[in-house]
Order: structure tokens, then C-alpha cells, then sequence
């Protein structure tokens, strides 16, 4: 009874607070609430950065009913000092009648209060024995801010800590139920890490072009940037640049002076302006840059004193200092509405750290119309994964952005359209009936050369302009029946070229840009690699566009049986294919062993082997038309000629036979029919139209 009257007494408190929750927050409160009501007792929030997310917990929290009469306390887990602050700071705020304390290094909390804000190096380092000063079962929740930190082992080791049972409790053969609940900007990981360890759902999320365009967030303004330094050949980790490396390529003269000139040309008139840099010693000359022009700037770095620190702030806050550089301190938790432009100088392969970078200046403030946003890209020949603006916004990552909104669709659109090559409807019909046509187009779009390994980039170049259906459009189960080669082309030629652009078993020109790994196209929106008995894809949801990863293994049950799991989400999500099949290559190459992996590689020798006997059998009995003359090849040399003109290889046939086994010649079938509905509706409309003008003449 006492607890029921405590709870009830703090629900009403919470009233007083909630009415002056926006709609949104009340909206995801709301259905927290339901889902926890509903058994998810591990949930996800994804709103974007100034969206309020400190508040939205921090409303919760009263509201969350205990599971038992002891557990009435809340532990809030961040991993940096602002954070920790702001949010101790905005429960207070929010429910004036809760005890909040924060632990974080000397500072130890009074673990007697409702609330305990806990720095996760703190708590969950595993030399550290600050954990077992609290006692699980007073705890009814768990909230985690930045949440897409979550999957480190820290986080585990405090969550475990957490869920320990009572010891002689009658339900100690299994973890008690705490509520977990986590929120951030962006929630998908790009490294292969896993979240679904963490959390069980996603409850909420709302896209930061949303909060745009219901004015919850301030507009942005985009101009692009071209620079010459070639960051295509610097190392990543996990996904991510070195940052070392990176700052070498980055961190120079004319690059640095680009930036500045970019400032004085563009944001003149802005007031606050925050510029994120790689390093240290890439902000520290950025800043020198700014001073040497006149401008006064400074930096804001981890060694910087605390209280130096905070006196940069509050000028910057106040608006006396025009310029702050900073390296890796205020993509999260910082709070400075007044920022109305950012220079992203700092390039990155992470769509969520460029999320939390743009997010600095889309917070709302009095007077303030937009946010500029000056983005950076630099030269990546050999690498298409730095995310930039249109990264984001869905368009090619090469596209030049000039004083664009982002909410301008149909401007955007028009330069999309600009930039990418013609579609397969531009080009004559026939170039898709027959693939030796296709290659005589692209002989004669570079001037009558041939395919050669020599100039792969061109070939490459070449066919993207014939877009991505015109070699989708080969039926795997007919890829034996393709015209014999060019005029002009030797057999091994036209095979090697096939090949290189992956058509007919790759079904993609893409995947050899993007992965390094033997993957497949089964459709436009569904792609994947064989991983020994594992089976990795990436899909495109058709709902809001986004790719997921997703996994199914083949369990052998005796030499004669086995059969494949159902396929399972692995808690990764990307706004492209690029980088999702990059986040499943970083998973991939954490599991598997150096001399496998260099099997999965699509150069690998064994690809080019003529193929076996049985792959040829499995290809008939898959429906595969084989022709005779390259039957009698298998296992032989690969200098066979039947076996050049027919470009099979064991790699090739290793394709087929994939592809086919998980729904290629399906796919294929469907985009057949869907072209066939759309020549049949051509057909009628231009019969339409000429009995119109019958009509007419009549």
C-alpha cells in the first residue's frame, strides 16, 4: 500500500512536468510506457540530436511502475562528464522531489537517492570493484544515454551486475527482469557490432528531416566543399578512419586555408561558429589559421583545463567568439542553441558520428533562421565510403550541394537527376536483349578499346551508365545461351571482361567497388556472401529505404539432410548499401580466420579454376541450360576454349549456384514480368493515342 501511495504520488508530481512536454515526447513516452505494459523490457529510442532526449527520460522515469517494493531506484549510465551533468541536472529540473547524485571517479554518490547518474568508465572498468556497491534489486531501471555505445563491454558488465538475482531467491535459475532503456541520435551501428544484445525493440524514432519540417528543429543550409587531398587510401578500423592516418592526409596547408576561405566566402554574418577537426594537431593549426587571418578562434580539446574550457564555452554561448575548433569534445551532450554554422572539416566513414557533428547546430534559438553547414569532401578514388550530407539524405555521396535546404525536395531531386548517368530507358532496348551488344556500347563509348585489365576503372565507369537492370537482367538459369563474343575480341577477352564487370553471376557492377568479399546480387534490394555454412544479406526495407543485415545458417544434419535456419536480424542498419555491406565485411573479418577469409575474396584462385563436374551437374538440376560443348571442360585446364567463350569458372559456377538456390532467377522473373506489364501499358497508350489522332483527322 505504501508503495502504490509513493508511486501514485510521484505519477501526479510528473503531471505538473508532462504538460509541458512537446507532442513528440509525450507521443514517445507514451509508448514506452505501453511496450513495458506490452513484456519489452528492453527498449530503444531513436531521436535526433536537439530533439530534447534528456528530457524524455528524464519524464519517464517517474512513471516507470517498481517490480517489487525494493526496487524503486533509477540508475542513468553516460560515458562522458557533460553528460552526466546535463542529465543530473534536467531530472532535478523535472521532478523537483527526487534525490539525484552523480558517481563518477572521486566523486562518489550517495547511493540512498532516487536517482543515480553513473559514469560508464567508472562503473563498468573491469579492474574496478565501485560496481558491487550496489545492490541490483533496489534498481526498477536502467536508462542509457548515447545508446548507441551500448554494445561495449562496460555496458554489458553493469547490465549483468544489474540482473543478478537475490541470492536463494526462488528465481535464481535465470537474469531478474530490470527495464532497460536507452536512447540516441542514431541507433544503427555500421562496425558489425550488435544492439541486439542490449535491446530487444526500438520503440520510437523520429528522422531529423521530420523535426525539420515540423519546425522542432532549425533548417539546414548545405554547402559543399571540394578539396584535393586524397583520403581513398587511408586505413579504417572497425568502420571507422585511423585517425592518424587521416589526419596526415587532411592535416595540410592548403586544405587548412581552404577551410578559412570557406568561413570568410560563406558564413559571413554568422555569429557562432563550430568547426570539427580530426586531432589535436590538426584543430591546434586550424585555430593558428584562423588567427593568422584575423579571426579571433579557439580550440576546445581534451587536454584542455576545465575550467579554461568552460570560459571558451560561455563566450562562445554569448556570442564574443565567433569560431571554436574541436576534435572528439562536442559531438555529444553540448548544449549551444546559438550555433548557427558548422564546418565539418573532419571527414568520417561514420554516419552516426557525422550525425552527432550535424546535429550541433539544429538546435532551435531566438533569432536564429538556419544553421550553414559547410561540409568537406575530399578526394576518394579508391574509396566511396566517406559519408557526407547527401550520404544522408539518400543521393550520391559525390553530389555538390550549393546554398541548398534540405527540405528543397524538388531541388534536390533535380540535381540528382543531373548527376546520375542515364537509365536503362535512355538507352535503345536492344542493349538489354544481349549482353554481347552491351559490350560492343561500351567499346564504342571509349573509342573502340576493348576490355582489359589494364583500364578496369573505365569499364567500370562505363557501365554504370547503362544502369544498374541492364545486367540484372540476365536469367541465371540462361547464362550459358549469351552470343558468342564481339567481332574484334579474343574469346578470353570477352570472358575476362565479363567477369570483371560481374555480369551474369554477380549480377551487380557494384559489389567489386564497395567489398573486397565474393558477394552477390539476388535482387535490387537484396544482396549477400556465403560465409562457410552461414549466409549473410543486406535488404532494403521499402518502408523508410534503410538497409538491414540479417543472417541464416545451414544446419547438416547427416550427409544426406540439413536444412536452413530462419534468417535473424544482426542489429545492423544503414542509409546505403555501401556501408551495410561494409558493417557485415567488419563482422565477417572479426569471426573468421585469416586463411579463410582470403578464400571469401572474389580474386581469390580458386575462382578462376574451370568448374567441377558436380557444380556442372548441380546447374543443370537447378534448371541451368549447359551447353555440350563446355560439359566435357570441367576439371580441365582453364585454357579451354569452350569454357572462355561460356565465361565459366568455378567461381562463376559458385555464383550461379547461389544465386539461383536463394531466389536470383526469381527476382529475375519478377523484374521480366514487370518489364513486359510496362511494354504491354506503351503499347496501349501509343494505340491510344493514334486512334486519338484518327479520331482527330476524322
Amino acid at each position: 500500500m505504501l508503495r502504490t501511495a509513493v508511486f501514485r504520488q510521484r505519477r501526479a508530481q510528473s503531471r505538473r512536468w508532462i504538460h509541458k512536454l512537446r507532442p513528440y515526447q509525450q507521443e514517445c513516452i507514451d509508448k514506452c510506457l505501453a511496450a513495458l505494459k506490452a513484456g519489452v523490457w528492453r527498449q530503444a529510442v531513436s531521436l535526433p540530436v536537439g530533439s530534447g532526449k534528456t528530457v524524455v527520460f528524464s519524464s519517464l522515469i517517474q512513471q516507470i511502475p517498481p517490480p517489487s517494493p525494493l526496487a524503486t531506484k533509477t540508475l542513468v549510465l553516460a560515458h562522458r562528464e557533460e553528460l552526466l551533468v546535463q542529465a543530473a541536472r534536467q531530472i532535478m529540473r523535472a521532478s523537483p522531489g527526487l534525490e539525484v547524485q552523480i558517481d563518477q571517479g572521486t566523486r562518489l554518490a550517495n547511493l540512498a537517492a532516487d536517482v543515480v547518474v553513473a559514469s560508464v568508465p567508472t562503473l563498468g572498468r573491469k579492474d574496478s570493484d565501485r560496481l558491487l556497491r550496489y545492490d541490483p534489486q533496489r534498481y526498477k531501471c536502467i536508462v542509457i544515454d548515447e545508446a548507441h555505445h551500448a554494445a561495449a563491454e562496460t555496458y554489458a558488465r553493469i547490465i549483468d551486475h544489474f540482473q543478478q538475482q537475490k541470492h536463494g531467491s526462488s528465481n535464481a535459475q535465470g537474469p531478474r527482469r530490470l527495464f532497460v532503456w536507452g536512447c540516441s541520435a542514431t541507433l544503427r551501428r555500421h562496425d558489425g557490432l550488435e544492439l541486439t544484445g542490449v535491446f530487444d525493440e526500438i520503440v520510437y524514432q523520429k528522422h531529423f528531416l521530420e523535426m525539420i519540417r515540423e519546425q522542432w528543429l532549425t533548417g539546414l543550409r548545405i554547402f559543399t566543399v571540394r578539396t584535393s587531398s586524397d583520403i581513398g587510401s587511408v586505413r579504417s578500423y572497425a568502420g571507422e578512419y585511423s585517425t592518424r592516418a587521416l589526419s596526415n592526409a587532411v592535416n595540410n596547408s592548403a586544405r587548412n586555408k581552404a577551410v578559412v576561405k570557406a568561413y570568410q566566402t560563406l558564413a559571413t554574418g554568422r555569429r557562432s561558429v563550430l568547426v570539427f577537426a580530426v586531432d589535436v594537431a590538426h584543430a591546434q593549426e586550424l585555430c593558428r589559421v584562423f588567427v593568422r587571418s584575423g579571426i579571433r578562434a579557439e580550440a576546445v580539446l581534451g587536454i584542455t583545463a576545465a575550467g579554461t574550457r568552460e570560459q571558451i564555452l560561455q563566450e562562445f554561448r554569448s556570442g564574443e567568439l565567433p569560431v571554436v575548433v574541436n576534435c572528439g569534445i562536442l559531438t555529444e551532450g553540448t548544449d549551444i542553441p546559438n550555433i548557427d554554422c558548422v564546418i565539418m572539416a573532419r571527414p568520417t566513414r561514420s554516419p552516426v558520428l557525422f550525425q552527432q557533428m550535424l546535429g550541433r547546430g539544429m538546435r532551435l534559438a531566438p533569432g536564429k533562421k538556419d544553421c550553414l553547414v559547410i561540409d568537406f569532401v575530399d578526394s576518394f578514388k579508391k574509396d566511396m565510403s566517406q559519408i557526407t550530407v547527401p550520404t544522408l539524405l539518400g543521393l550520391d555521396p559525390q553530389l555538390v550541394l550549393k546554398n541548398t535546404d534540405v527540405l528543397d525536395t524538388k531541388r534536390l531531386a533535380e540535381l540528382q537527376k543531373q548527376h546520375t548517368p542515364p537509365s536503362p530507358e535512355d538507352i535503345d532496348s536492344k542493349i538489354e536483349k544481349d549482353l554481347a551488344t552491351v559490350s560492343r556500347f561500351i567499346e564504342d563509348e571509349e573509342g573502340g578499346g576493348r576490355f582489359s585489365e589494364e583500364r578496369p576503372s573505365g569499364q567500370l565507369d562505363s557501365l554504370k551508365a547503362l544502369g544498374f537492370k541492364a545486367h540484372l537482367h540476365l536469367n541465371p538459369l540462361k547464362f550459358f545461351e549469351l552470343k558468342q563474343c564481339p567481332p574484334g575480341m579474343s574469346a578470353k577477352e570477352y570472358c575476362e571482361g565479363l567477369d570483371h564487370v560481374s555480369s551474369g553471376t554477380i549480377g551487380s557492377w557494384q559489389l567489386r567497388q564497395i567489398s573486397k568479399l565474393s558477394w552477390l546480387c539476388l535482387a535490387p534490394d537484396r544482396y549477400m556472401i556465403n560465409v562457410n555454412t552461414s549466409y549473410y544479406f543486406v535488404t532494403r526495407t521499402a518502408k523508410d529505404g534503410l538497409w538491414r543485415g540479417s543472417r541464416r545458417v545451414y544446419m547438416q544434419k547427416s550427409s544426406a539432410f540439413g536444412f536452413y535456419t530462419a534468417e535473424a536480424a544482426i542489429g545492423l542498419t544503414a542509409e546505403t548499401l555501401e556501408r551495410a555491406i561494409c558493417g557485415v565485411d567488419s563482422l565477417i573479418r572479426a569471426k573468421t580466420a585469416r586463411t579463410a577469409l582470403l578464400q571469401l575474396r572474389w580474386d581469390a584462385p580458386w575462382r578462376m579454376q574451370p568448374p567441377t563436374t558436380r557444380q556442372l551437374s548441380m546447374l543443370k538440376k537447378l534448371g541451368v541450360r549447359i551447353p555440350e560443348s563446355i560439359e566435357g571442360v570441367a576439371d580441365a585446364s582453364s585454357q579451354s576454349p569452350a569454357s572462355h567463350i561460356h565465361g565459366i569458372t568455378r567461381g562463376s559456377a559458385t555464383n550461379l549456384i547461389t544465386r539461383i538456390r536463394h531466389g536470383s532467377s526469381k527476382a529475375w522473373r519478377e523484374l521480366d514480368k514487370a518489364k513486359g506489364r510496362l511494354e504491354t501499358a506503351r503499347t496501349k497508350d501509343q494505340q491510344a493515342a493514334a486512334s486519338k489522332a484518327l479520331w482527330a483527322k476524322a
